[in-house]
C-alpha cells in the first residue's frame, strides 16, 4: 500500500484500506509538495495505525537508495515528515527502493534529528522553514526532548507554561521571520496555551495501553507550519469539506485578510490573503474511548479494538472527555484540558479537527455557531445544561446558559478505525 497524496480524503481512503490484503507494505514515495489542511495529522496517523496493525509490517523508502552517495541527503530530508520518521520508528523492517533491508543504525538522520530537537536547533526539524516538528518517541533513550520537559533520573515532568512558551515564541519566529515582536508575543499566548494543555492530555492518554501497560514504541508529536491562503486556494486546502471551505472563506473576509494582484488566476478582482497557523498534536495511544472506558468511566472496562464497541458507544465515550471537569488521569486537579482548548478556539476564531477511532469531529465557523445557537432555540433545549445533544446529532456544552463549543462530525461516512488521537488546530495570524 502507498502512502497516498496528502488529503484528508485520500488519508481516510487509505485507512479503510489498511485491513487489505497488501497492507503489509507500506510504500513511502518522495514527499509531496503540497499538503492541505490537517493532512500532516493525518499521514502520521494513518502510519501509526498501519504499524499497530501489521505484525510483520515492511516500510519501503522509495525515494532512497541504500549506500548511495546521497542516502544520508535523501532520508534527511523525508525524515522531516513526521509520517516518514514514524515510519522508521515503528515498522519492523526498513526498506529502500530497490527492496534491499536498511539496518536502522545506518541512519544516523534520525539521531541527528533528535540532537535537533534537543539543541533546540528548529530549523533542521522539518524540510522547509515554514515548519518545525518536535517528537517525542517512546522507547528512545531521549523520548523526553529538552524543548518540552525538565528533570532527570526517571522524573521528567513537561516544563511549566512561561518556559513551553519561550519555546513556542522560537518555532513561530523561525517560520514566521518577518512577525513584528507584538504580533509573536500574542500569537504564542494563545499557541503556547494550545500546546501545552494538548500535550498533557497526550502524556495522561497515550504512553500505555488501556490495560495501563506501557508501550514498548509510541509516537507523540507537535507540528507548527505556517500556510498562507487566497481566494484561489480556499478549495485545494480545504478538499471537499464544506465547514473547512466555510471557514477559510469567512477569515478571508475579514479585516484581518490583505489583498494581492489576482496575477494569473481567473478572478478579475484582487485575491484576498490569509496566514494560518497549523498547530497539531498526534500520539499512538489507545485513543480517546477506549482510554475514557478503561480509566474514566464510571463503570470500567477494558476495551482492546474498538471495533468492539458500537459506534455510539464509542461516540459517547470521546465525548465524555470534553465534560468540564471529567478526567481519567485519576489527578482530580486536572480534567478542563480539552474544555479549556475549546474556549481558547472560540474566542480566537480558531477552527479543531479531532481524529480518534472510528470518529471524527470538528469545531469552528462563525455559520456553525449561529446555526446551532438557532437550533438551540428552535428545538427548545433547556441551556441550564452543561451539556446537551441536538436533533441532528451535534454535541453542545454550555457554560453559564450560553453555548461555549460544540462537536460537529467531520463527514456522515463511515471511517476506518484509527490508532491514537489527531487534535489539528488552524489559528488565523
Amino acid at each position: 500500500m502507498e502512502i497516498p497524496e496528502a488529503t484528508v480524503e485520500n488519508i481516510e481512503g487509505a485507512i479503510r484500506k489498511l485491513a487489505g490484503p497488501d497492507a503489509n507494505e507500506l510504500r513511502l514515495p518522495a514527499p509531496s509538495t503540497f499538503m492541505s489542511f490537517f493532512a500532516d495529522a493525518g499521514l502520521l496517523q494513518l502510519v501509526l495505525t498501519w504499524a499497530r496493525k501489521s505484525a510483520d509490517g515492511k516500510a519501503k523508502f522509495e525515494s532512497i537508495i541504500n549506500k548511495a552517495p546521497n542516502f544520508t541527503e535523501s532520508l534527511e530530508k523525508l525524515l522531516g515528515r513526521p509520517y516518514a520518521l514514524a515510519a522508521w520508528v515503528m515498522a519492523k523492517h526498513l526498506l529502500d527502493a530497490n527492496g534491499d533491508r536498511i539496518g536502522r543504525s545506518e541512519g544516523k538522520v534520525f539521531s541527528n534529528y533528535l540532537d535537533a530537537m534537543d539543541e533546540f536547533d528548529f530549523a533542521r526539524t522539518h524540510p522547509s522553514s515554514d515548519g518545525v516538528n518536535l517528537l517525542c518517541v517512546q522507547g528512545s533513550p531521549r523520548e523526553y526532548i529538552r524543548p518540552l520537559y525538565e528533570g532527570g533520573n526517571g522524573e521528567r515532568k513537561l516544563r511549566q507554561f512561561g518556559e513551553i512558551r519561550v519555546v513556542v515564541q522560537a518555532a513561530l519566529a523561525h517560520i514566521a521571520q518577518d512577525w513584528p515582536a507584538r504580533k509573536l508575543l500574542d500569537i504564542s499566548e494563545a499557541a503556547t496555551q494550545l500546546t501545552r494543555e494538548l500535550v498533557e492530555n497526550s502524556d495522561w492518554w497515550a504512553r500505555a495501553d488501556e490495560r495501563g501497560v506501557f508501550y514498548s514504541k509510541g509516537i507523540r508529536a507537535i507540528t507548527f507550519r505556517l500556510v498562507s491562503v487566497d481566494d484561489d486556494r480556499v478549495e485545494p486546502f480545504s478538499g471537499s469539506n464544506t465547514h473547512v471551505r466555510n471557514y477559510l472563506i469567512q477569515s478571508l473576509a475579514a479585516e484581518s485578510s490583505v489583498r494581492h494582484p489576482a496575477l494569473g488566476s481567473d478572478k478579475k478582482e484582487d485575491l484576498k490573503e490569509l496566514s494560518f497557523i497549523e498547530l497539531s498534536i498526534v500520539d499512538s495511544g489507545p485513543g480517546l474511548a477506549r482510554r475514557w472506558l478503561s480509566s474514566g468511566a464510571h463503570e470500567k472496562r477494558q476495551i482492546a479494538d474498538v471495533d468492539a464497541l458500537t459506534l455510539a458507544e464509542e461516540e459517547e465515550a470521546v465525548v465524555a472527555c470534553f465534560r468540564k471537569w471529567a478526567t481519567s488521569s485519576g489527578d482530580a486537579n486536572r480534567g478542563i484540558g480539552l474544555f479549556a482548548v475549546a474556549r481558547l478556539l472560540r474566542r480566537r476564531n480558531g477552527f479543531l479537527r479531532l481524529r480518534t477511532g472510528r470518529l471524527s469531529f470538528l469545531f469552528g465557523t462563525r455559520s456553525a455557531i449561529a446555526d446551532i445557537e438557532r437550533r438551540l432555540t428552535l428545538e427548545q433545549k433547556d441551556t441550564s445544561q452543561p451539556y446537551l445533544q441536538l436533533v441532528d446529532g451535534t454535541h453542545v456544552f454550555m457554560e453559564d446558559g450560553k453555548m461555549l463549543f460544540f462537536l460537529r462530525a467531520w463527514t456522515h461516512e463511515a471511517l476506518g478505525a484509527v490508532e491514537g488521537t489527531s487534535f489539528s488546530v488552524l489559528l488565523p495570524v
